[in-house]
């Protein structure tokens, strides 16, 4: 179990079933009415041996799918998704990441348990769960800020479940090196937030939950 955060949101206590890695997206917008992105990498995840999740070639590609157009957010070049083992790190060519290398730790390791952290996890740990279709919206506040951290808390307790499983795919939680003060992302998708709103949270939850390649994992 990750340490590195304590999480406020309670979790469901239900037995989770362990679903295997495969492609699943909820999406009835057609990718070829998404604007291309490039597969990219670097030294520290490469795209030798790996590919991208979704249509395209010569390193032009779908971003995941969307729920409705048009999309909230910015399609972001997506990253290999190669598993690779702790202590390694990744510099990722976003920031925050939206993509890329992570480690595959299985459920409340990597990807990391659902709910609300008051502070920040590696990310090599949470990006394993915008593969498997969670939202991630990340704060940096360096002078606080209690009453946005609040609402995001309480917008996380009223989420509903996830259709296959009994926890909503939302992780909240401190991400520092950012240079805006509230972001919300998916896997290939950043929304940043420059004046906090729970409404533009909501609408970036709507369009994107559940639309990534492995979204039938935990």
């Amino acid at each position: 179990m990750i340490r590195a955060g304590r999480l406020l949101a309670l979790v469901a206590t239900a037995a989770v079933s362990l679903v295997a890695c495969g492609s699943s997206n909820s999406s009835n917008v057609n990718l070829d009415q998404l604007p291309t992105i490039q597969f990219v990498g670097n030294s520290t995840c490469p795209t030798s041996g790996a590919s991208n999740y979704f249509t395209g070639s010569n390193n032009v590609v779908k971003p995941a799918p969307v729920n409705s157009l048009p999309a909230v957010g910015e399609p972001i070049d997506e990253m290999p998704h190669t598993h690779i083992n702790p202590p390694a790190t990744v510099t990722y060519n976003h920031n925050p990441p939206t993509s890329g290398c992570h480690y595959n730790l299985g459920y409340g390791d990597a990807p990391i348990q659902t709910g609300v952290y008051d502070q920040p996890v590696q990310t090599e740990y949470w990006v394993h769960n915008l593969e498997h279709g969670y939202i991630a919206v990340l704060y940096n506040c360096p002078n606080k800020c209690d009453t946005q951290f609040q609402q995001l808390h309480t917008w996380y307790k009223s989420l509903p479940d996830d259709p296959n499983f009994p926890y909503p795919k939302v992780i909240i939680l401190p991400y520092t090196s950012m240079n805006v003060p509230f972001a919300a992302v998916s896997w290939d998708w950043y929304d940043p937030i420059p004046v906090f709103s729970i409404a533009e949270v909501q609408k970036f939850y709507d369009n994107h939950k559940d639309n990534a390649a492995e979204a039938a994992g935990p």
